[in-house]
């Protein structure tokens, strides 16, 4: 029996080929009633995989990897901007995020996110220490996405296999950077048009609404590098866009969502002076909720609609993919 054969009798690949009949043959109704049914599969799938717990894993490798991430992608971005103006920036879009008490800890984070001066030999290794550091947690990353999407682990040379992960890692963090240094671009450029123009309320606002949509592309595009690039398997572009999007929306609603949690939760009297510290450990495992959801309906849409789906319909490549 084939894998093929195997898989169409299975209750959940026969379920998926209906979905894709449905909208295969129906109307705009179809496609909703699809993204319902993969979104309740993602759900499910998030429950039975245990994401909450490699949200708790993840959080602690973030936490830890911060300091060091930052360091990097501050080095990277100084290249190009002044150092004291790319920490500015950063902190100023983090601190958007996570609310004014998560700001708190990331001010303190960033200001000492700073190289000591050294020997040669000292500065080399501290580097070779921040880089395994701050790539730790997309190692982590890679690992939790491999997990939910069942990927079996990788054969051949755990050195190798190291290496390529950090370094892999480490491209992203330039990615990150380069996100960073395009934000500081558009934020200069839009300061610099408003200024010239005496009624703030022409087309400046226009620019500050373009500027928000620019900020939705950027967040599905990291979202889409890290679902292309991170787990150990081949996803087609078309899939992985549509789950980026997806998760780039949940992730601007729960930064509502959360960002007014944090905001009237006193952290402070219950935690004292680790209450800002709480407040970022929060908003950094709520985000990664976010994200493994959204990773696991990629996958589902992968197999259900997209270029993984068995059925022989557009876009197969053969059922080989993830399940």
């Amino acid at each position: 029996m084939t894998s093929t054969t195997i898989a169409q009798d299975d209750p959940v690949a026969r379920n998926r080929r209906q979905i894709a009949l449905r909208v295969k043959h129906g109307g705009p109704s179809a496609y909703v009633y699809a993204v319902g049914q993969m979104a309740k599969a993602a759900a499910m799938a998030w429950l039975a995989r245990r994401a909450a717990s490699k949200g708790a894993a993840l959080t602690l490798y973030v936490l830890f990897s911060l300091a060091p991430m930052l360091m990097l992608v501050v080095a990277l971005a100084s290249l190009f901007f002044d150092e004291d103006v790319v920490r500015t920036a950063l902190l100023t879009e983090l601190g958007g995020l996570t609310g004014s008490q998560g700001s708190e800890a990331l001010k303190v984070i960033i200001a000492g996110a700073r190289q000591a001066d050294g020997s040669l030999a000292a500065s080399i290794i501290s580097g070779v220490i921040v880089l395994i550091t701050a790539t730790s947690a997309f190692a982590e990353l890679k690992e939790s996405l491999d997990e939910l999407w069942q990927i079996p682990p990788s054969q051949g040379s755990g050195v190798w296999i190291f290496i390529r992960e950090r370094f892999l890692s480490f491209g992203l963090l330039m990615v990150l950077a380069l996100m960073l240094m395009m934000s500081l671009s558009i934020n200069a450029g839009l300061a610099a048009f408003q200024s010239s123009w005496a009624d703030p309320t022409d087309p400046g606002k226009v620019l500050q609404y373009a500027f928000s949509a620019l900020s939705m592309i950027i967040i599905t595009v990291v979202f889409a590098f890290v679902y292309k690039y991170l787990p150990a398997t081949r996803i087609a572009w078309g899939d992985v866009i549509v789950g980026a999007i997806l998760t780039a929306l949940l992730f601007l609603v729960g930064k509502v969502l959360i960002g007014l949690y944090l905001g009237h939760g006193n952290f402070s009297s219950s935690y004292g002076a680790a209450g800002s510290i709480v407040a970022l450990i929060t908003w950094i495992y709520y985000s990664a909720q976010i994200f493994f959801f959204g990773a696991l309906f990629t996958h589902e849409y992968a197999t259900t609609l997209g270029s993984r789906r068995i059925d022989g319909g557009p876009g197969q490549d053969g059922g080989s993919g993830v399940s």
